[in-house]
């Protein structure tokens, strides 16, 4: 039976001073505990201070779960104590951009044991090997054409679905972080007036952030992705 995994890694991560790193690694702590109450045979860690991965037992799931995480760290917004002077603002505009690569990959799991911390499987290694061909820590000049991946057996199917993430890429690479607070808590299932109380803003100006972001679609595009027999 085919399971899901997600592999991801911040993107520019080290011109983020270790106070502002330390802040997004809890963060993203959270963000684990909180989808493996949600949802069922669902289980994440965080490995080496700026990488993710995350086992998916339904992998209808797997792709609001990748989008929590994308909105999630692109809504990040570093304390004003933790903003560093000698950051290179340009790298450090590169994270604000695109905030996280990630990776959903479809196959056969031989070991997904959260006891033991351990994933062994063809899912999970496609998800990583697609995150490591895109890493730039390394290199002198950043370029990033896409940060949204899909990795499966079904050539065809990863076609197509890559061909949904490029759009989906391009949505949130020109999101503010407002928008993706309200599409945040939207993949949380929130509706619009729960989404002004929790942000302390107007309902109609939740609308207008979520119109702006291209909600709509991003909902007709789940719904079809939740309904494929993987």
């Amino acid at each position: 039976m085919n399971r899901a995994t997600i592999s991801a890694d911040i993107v520019s991560s080290t011109e983020l001073t270790p106070c502002a790193l330390s802040q997004l690694q809890n963060e993203i702590e959270v963000f684990v505990e909180q989808i493996e109450k949600e949802y069922e045979d669902t289980w994440g860690r965080l490995s080496k201070g700026d990488s993710v991965e995350i086992y998916i037992g339904n992998p209808q799931n797997s792709l609001r779960i990748a989008l929590l995480l994308k909105a999630m760290i692109k809504k990040f917004k570093v304390d004003t104590d933790c903003v560093g002077q000698n950051v290179d603002k340009k790298r450090l505009s590169v994270f604000k951009t695109y905030g996280v690569r990630i990776a959903i990959a479809v196959g056969e799991m031989r070991i997904a044991d959260k006891r033991t911390n351990m994933l062994d499987g063809e899912a999970i290694y496609a998800s990583g090997r697609a995150i490591e061909r895109q890493r730039t820590s390394n290199k002198s000049k950043i370029v990033i054409k896409n940060t949204l991946f899909f990795d499966s057996s079904d050539a065809k199917l990863a076609q197509q679905i890559n061909a949904y993430m490029g759009f989906l890429d391009i949505l949130f690479k020109r999101a503010s972080e407002r928008q993706c607070e309200v599409i945040y808590y939207s993949l949380l299932g929130m509706s619009e007036i729960e989404i002004s109380k929790k942000m302390g803003i107007k309902q109609p100006a939740v609308n207008q952030h979520s119109t702006s972001f291209g909600w709509n679609a991003v909902e007709q595009l789940l719904k079809y992705y939740e309904q494929i027999n993987f």
